[in-house]
């Protein structure tokens, strides 16, 4: 019998490559819809999310992308849900944002096109006027469902945001006590 050896995967490089075949998968017919990076918050933006929160110093996507995968991840993950920390208690949109500039390209550039789907066409499925990051948390739950309901792309996106979502969320130390993850064992060469 003849043993196939498997090269070493890490915990980090299959997240890594999970996210990046995911978000290909899921987000790439929408690339050519986003726009390049914008790092400075606009009339428009704050007029169009409903938003005066600003974002953090961003270091990939546009502040209106920003608010929407904010408010993705937040429907996703919501304080008080399955976890007592949600989403935007942890920062999650900005670690995401700060890991984008390391994704493949066509990749990251596909998770814009998917946030500007999200933002601006994914409401019209539950019969809500967009944009997505104004509305309630009810009304964005309500457009997740629709979206999964629709299928094909709007499905696609959905799954690849919530993989998105929950992939960094759980390499956030805060979360690793309600996995019962007791963090990386590290082991110490003592001489």
């Amino acid at each position: 019998m003849h043993t196939i050896q498997l090269p070493e995967m890490t915990r980090r490089v299959f997240l890594s490559r999970t996210l990046q075949a995911l978000g290909a998968a899921a987000a790439m017919p929408l690339a050519s819809c986003a726009t390049g990076p914008n790092r400075t918050a606009d009339a428009a933006t704050v007029a169009k999310t409903g938003s005066t929160a600003t974002a953090p110093a961003l270091k990939f996507l546009t502040p209106e992308q920003y608010a929407t995968l904010e408010a993705m991840s937040d429907t996703i993950i919501p304080q008080g849900g399955a976890f007592a920390l949600g989403a935007r208690d942890l920062g999650l949109a900005a670690r995401v944002d700060a890991y984008l500039p390391t994704f493949d390209p066509a990749v990251a550039q596909g998770i814009r096109g998917a946030l500007v789907f999200v933002e601006q066409q994914a409401p019209a499925l539950a019969g809500k006027a967009a944009p997505f990051s104004g509305l309630s948390g009810d009304d964005r739950a309500a457009v997740c469902n629709a979206m999964l309901r629709a299928g094909d792309m709007p499905a696609r996106i959905l799954v690849a945001m919530k993989w998105v979502s929950m992939s960094f969320f759980y390499t956030m130390d805060a979360t690793w006590k309600s996995t019962g993850y007791d963090g990386p064992m590290l082991l110490v060469n003592s001489r």
